[in-house]
């Protein structure tokens, strides 16, 4: 359930803010004069660093205007979820796997200058995808380690709690017919074992 919750929460938060830099994007879609020159700043942001975000753009006419280097190589327009209708606030995340890498695909539609724009982003969760791993296998070490030392612990307390009726035991066995005289004192017994001492 830890782990199942902590996932869920993990997506849930990288879903917000793959809806954050697509709302983002619209607005700077909405503030550039030309869509074009959106490829500059896909240039200088992602120059030199792992992208963790990949940007495409692209016209009524199906022409790409503004795109992440290298993203078509990777990450082709044919694999984003179909575009929803224009405005649509909701983002529906597609998982996709390529190159070993995780991406969460998204596409939006939206409108600047007159002319609508589709809008694709994806999200490298690779990393993501890594620490969900370790941690699993952290989880799964914790618990395995939890139920050793849960097993020492009882075996242990059974053991410790089974040594006055062992001790009561090889006393019972010492009498027979020619030592009817000897008695178990009911001092030192567990409270439990006490009537039996006596009896």
């Amino acid at each position: 359930m830890l782990y199942w919750t902590f996932v869920r929460h993990a997506f849930e938060e990288d879903n917000a803010v793959l809806a954050d830099k697509i709302s983002a994007l619209r607005a700077d879609l909405n503030k550039a004069r030309d869509p074009k020159a959106l490829n500059e700043e896909l240039k200088i942001l992602h120059e030199g660093e792992r992208a963790a975000y990949w940007v495409r753009v692209i016209d009524a006419g199906g022409l790409t205007v503004a795109e992440t280097p290298g993203m078509n190589a990777l990450l082709p327009a044919s694999i984003f979820p179909k575009t929803p209708t224009q405005n649509s606030s909701v983002v529906s995340p597609k998982d996709h796997r390529t190159a070993g890498k995780l991406f969460s695909l998204a596409a939006t539609v939206d409108e600047a200058g007159g002319q609508l724009y589709t809008i694709q982003v994806a999200q490298d969760r690779t990393g993501d995808e890594g620490f969900m791993k370790e941690f699993g296998v952290t989880l799964v070490v914790v618990l395995a380690f939890g139920i050793l030392a849960s097993t020492v612990i009882a075996l242990t307390v059974t053991r410790k709690g089974l040594r006055p009726v062992t001790e009561m035991t090889r006393s019972l066995k010492r009498i027979g017919p020619r030592r009817l005289h000897e008695r178990i004192p009911p001092e030192g017994w567990p409270r439990e074992l006490r009537p039996l001492a006596v009896a």
